[in-house]
């Protein structure tokens, strides 16, 4: 977990659609602290198209609180601002688990715009377009099939991914060398940034850290891969694949 789950981790990317380099997306982890039994970590993504792209313009930061209590990431606050050339859009969404509700609150340009109060189902348990993605790097460890509940774009949705823990070898641009993976293979039900949804593959270092280094999406423009670019973590090089 401490190695997964390491404050200051710093994972940059690069998305292309086939010769097109659209754009780069930034993970980082900035804090943690103990609530009891509990552990709360927050997150933050930057997400950001090139300029030269003519069809694709985004510019976003979500953030994510999230506890880690029985083996479970569970969203608690999930934050999505989006810069656009004249305005600044805020979604605010807090989960009320005692309650079975999560409160939505939208805003531009610091204006209030609505606030409503979304019902679930009892016993459900939220992650949101973060969390997932931090609890599957933990969960790879584990040899089963996941189905999560994850709020995203102001409703109800779900990922399903699975695991191949045989090692296999990838290539990026960054290291001359064969880097030691396993496969990290799912469906998203929701429409993220860049249009991604449908089928993934993420490729997930082949040793305690799991860090994510290569991933294959599908998205409304068609196939976007994402490749590591930089990164800042402890101790941590990408694995070199042993024939």
């Amino acid at each position: 977990q401490e190695k997964v789950l390491e404050v200051g981790e710093e994972l940059k990317y690069e998305l292309s659609f086939g010769f097109i380099k659209l754009g780069y997306i930034k993970y980082v982890l900035t804090n943690s602290r103990k609530e009891g039994k509990k552990t709360v970590y927050n997150s933050r993504l930057e997400i950001k198209s090139y300029p030269e792209v003519p069809f694709v313009k985004v510019n976003q930061i979500f953030e994510s609180e999230m506890q880690l209590s029985d083996e479970e990431l569970i969203s608690e606050k999930f934050y999505e601002t989006n810069f656009k050339e004249k305005s600044i859009s805020r979604t605010d969404c807090r989960f009320n688990y005692k309650k079975n509700i999560v409160n939505v609150t939208k805003e531009t340009d610091g204006i209030f715009e609505n606030k409503k109060q979304i019902a679930f189902e009892k016993n459900v348990k939220f992650r949101d377009e973060l969390s997932w993605q931090y609890e599957s790097r933990l969960n790879s460890f584990n040899n089963k099939n996941y189905n999560v509940p994850v709020f995203a774009n102001e409703g109800e949705s779900s990922v399903r991914y699975s695991f191949n823990a045989n090692k296999t070898v990838v290539n990026i641009d960054k290291f001359k060398y064969e880097i030691s993976v396993i496969k990290l293979e799912g469906t998203s039900d929701y429409t993220a940034f860049f249009g991604l949804k449908g089928e993934f593959l993420i490729l997930l270092s082949d040793d305690e850290y799991r860090v994510p280094v290569k991933a294959y999406y599908n998205s409304s423009i068609g196939n976007v891969v994402c490749e590591l670019i930089s990164y800042k973590k402890k101790s941590w090089d990408p694995p070199a694949f042993k024939k």
